[in-house]
């Protein structure tokens, strides 16, 4: 959990109880009601809609294209956090 009382999830953030803020908390998914279930040993915190569905059954297709996608922006994510290396020459 960060420290404004969020916890990031796939890059989606959902709020929790400030208070609970810094503290170690577990996500369960309950795929059946669409929700991320948070708890901490004292029991459930709260239960949270899982942002980004798409609502729907996508044929196989559309669902190939939304992955293509998904691993595009992945990897922009991933080039901006990790500079890449270049090699300078050894001669001349």
């Amino acid at each position: 959990m960060q420290s404004n009382g969020s916890v990031t999830i796939n890059h989606e953030q959902y709020s929790v109880p400030r208070e609970l803020a810094s503290q170690e908390v577990l996500c369960f998914i309950n795929a059946a009601e669409k929700q991320f279930e948070i708890w901490q040993p004292a029991g459930r915190i709260k239960s949270v809609a899982i942002k980004g569905l798409y609502g729907r059954v996508l044929p196989f297709e559309e669902y190939v294209e939304v992955m293509k996608q998904e691993a595009r922006s992945e990897y922009r994510r991933y080039l901006q956090t990790h500079p890449t290396l270049s090699q300078g020459r050894l001669w001349g």
